[in-house]
């Protein structure tokens, strides 16, 4: 004779395991809807605001550069004209910034665009190209005090970059291993001539050579040669670039 046993379970376990069901239920539908929250949530970036522009980068003085760098790639990936463009370099202000810069001696003032970094000598705070140069007579002195204003700092749509400028010719009228009866030259043609430049050339000692003259063809710069030695100035024709 055979016997079943028949285990009944009471009614109590049956409500605590629904109980637990219930609860796992209701934490896998919170999870859920906690990463839906998440996933559609929109993170807020603040656009970089530009840097502030400090009193000592607007007051100093000013200079001006050509050669070597004329026809060269500026820090902005233009090409540098200095004779045509009014352009100028800065340590710290955006490029394409539009800037008033204020002969501080004469009043004179001239409105320059930021496309290169610069200058790097203690006190200067702009590096003016030629023609800007001109506009506020820094190019006798080579060196004034200016104040700057700041007349737009939005990204102005630069001009497209020219081809590099053909050949320049000048004439050279003297070479000094003294820096000193270099300038001193260039000072006194100044009075006189346009364009007066000194290029470095160091092999074994540095040579400073006075040239005259930024000529875009060797014909022009021919004329003027034959022009100075009329006034005593003894000078041949060399390819500035």
């Amino acid at each position: 004779m055979r016997f079943s046993i028949v285990v009944i379970l009471p009614l109590c376990y049956y409500g605590y395991v629904r109980r637990f069901l219930l609860l796992i239920y209701a934490v896998v539908i919170c999870a859920v809807v906690f990463l839906s929250a998440c996933g559609h949530k929109t993170a807020q970036v603040k656009a970089p605001q530009p840097a502030p522009v400090v009193s000592k980068d607007l007051e100093g003085l000013a200079s001006y550069y050509a050669e070597p760098y004329h026809g060269r790639r500026t820090a902005s990936g233009e090409i540098f004209d200095s004779y045509r463009g009014l352009t100028a370099a800065h340590r710290t202000l955006p490029f394409n910034t539009l800037v008033r810069v204020t002969n501080k001696i004469n009043g004179r003032e001239v409105d320059v665009r930021i496309n290169d970094r610069g200058p790097w000598v203690e006190g200067r705070v702009i590096d003016l190209s030629v023609r800007a140069a001109r506009e506020i007579d820094v190019v006798r002195a080579g060196v004034v005090p200016v104040k700057l204003k700041v007349l737009s700092q939005q990204a102005l749509k630069a001009p497209t970059p020219s081809p590099a400028p053909g050949p320049v010719f000048a004439v050279q009228v003297g070479s000094f291993e003294s820096q000193r009866a270099a300038e001193d030259l260039k000072r006194r043609l100044e009075a006189k001539y346009m364009s007066v430049t000194i290029q470095t050339f160091t092999a074994d000692k540095p040579l400073y050579r006075v040239r005259i003259g930024h000529e875009a063809s060797l014909q022009a710069a021919e004329r003027l040669a034959a022009q100075l030695r009329k006034q005593d100035l003894k000078g041949f024709v060399v390819r500035a670039d």
